[in-house]
């Protein structure tokens, strides 16, 4: 038996039963795995097995085996950051996607793929940023849809990422799933992410302090400059089989691989909104759990492979 991962939660989810609903907190544990008193991250040995999912031989929950931010102890997080794992920060919001998918799916299925990243590779999950700009493209409140002040959002998002580079995350990856890398809420992150690196790096530098032989040596790895990455939650690594939609073939297909539970096909009508019937062959009526499946797969594969390259 050799470490699999630093997060304790897997010694109570080594197995769980995806059957079982979800609430249920049962494991169900082979008996390849020994329970074990642990004292530290990475003292919780389990099967090398569980790192590679394909050659798990029983279901594993992915929400029972990754480390959250939120549930963390003060000693985890500063041997995760010590460690140097990436954090990823999923982003989203509130939208309407039509009358068969939850409003949340943006932000679900980015925290859906973000578990099943750090369910193969260390990393920490942050909580996720749910209320980004829609533009109130496709509907407003009545309808499903938030969207927020854009300065205001603007400053809180900048205010969490300062703290989390304060607790010392070296790599800050920000997870998106909606609109576009150019539109608001990809442009938020993006501009928090620049000015964070200039004024972090001029409380600790003077003005002109770049290109100073001196001062370089002594910055050296230790400034923000770069620590935080806003991606879509498609790399292009993952497109094809991936695409992205509102609420069409992808999403839905996406919705239904990972969270079924949030999505009712049966009630896509024939007043269904336009964005549901983009295509005749592919479209939300189509949409199925095998091609969100290969999606998903092809998506985490392609974040699995960025993160252990170290970018």
């Amino acid at each position: 038996m050799t470490p699999l991962r630093s997060a304790p939660e897997i010694v109570c989810a080594a197995a769980v039963d995806l059957k079982r609903p979800r609430s249920c907190t049962q494991s169900i544990v082979p008996s390849s795995v020994r329970i074990a008193p642990f004292s530290g991250l990475d003292e919780v040995p389990v099967p090398t097995i569980l790192r590679d999912r394909r050659r798990r031989p029983w279901p594993i929950h992915p929400r029972r085996c990754t480390m959250h931010l939120k549930h963390m102890r003060p000693y985890q997080l500063r041997r995760a950051t010590a460690d140097n794992w990436p954090l990823l920060v999923p982003a989203g919001c509130v939208e309407t996607h039509g009358p068969h998918m939850a409003i949340g799916h943006d932000t679900i299925i980015v925290e859906e793929i973000c578990e099943r990243i750090a369910a193969r590779v260390d990393a920490v999950i942050a909580p996720s940023f749910d209320y980004g700009p829609t533009g109130y493209c496709l509907g407003g409140p009545a309808d499903g849809t938030i969207d927020p002040d854009y300065t205001a959002f603007g400053d809180y998002v900048k205010s969490i990422l300062r703290n989390l580079l304060e607790m010392k995350f070296r790599r800050v990856f920000v997870v998106i799933m909606h609109q576009g890398m150019e539109a608001p809420l990809a442009l938020t992150f993006k501009k928090a992410a620049a000015e964070l690196s200039s004024e972090t790096a001029l409380e600790r530098f003077p003005r002109g302090w770049w290109g100073v032989e001196k001062l370089m040596k002594e910055a050296g790895d230790d400034t923000d400059l770069g620590r935080i990455h806003v991606h879509p939650m498609i790399l292009p690594a993952a497109s094809p089989p991936a695409g992205g939609d509102h609420a069409g073939y992808n999403e839905t297909s996406f919705l239904m691989a990972t969270r079924p539970e949030l999505v009712e096909q049966d009630r896509l009508g024939d007043d269904a909104p336009w964005y549901c019937r983009q295509q005749e062959e592919k479209n939300s009526w189509t949409a199925n759990v095998a091609h969100g499946e290969e999606m998903v797969d092809a998506v985490v594969d392609a974040w699995v492979a960025m993160l252990e390259g170290g970018k």
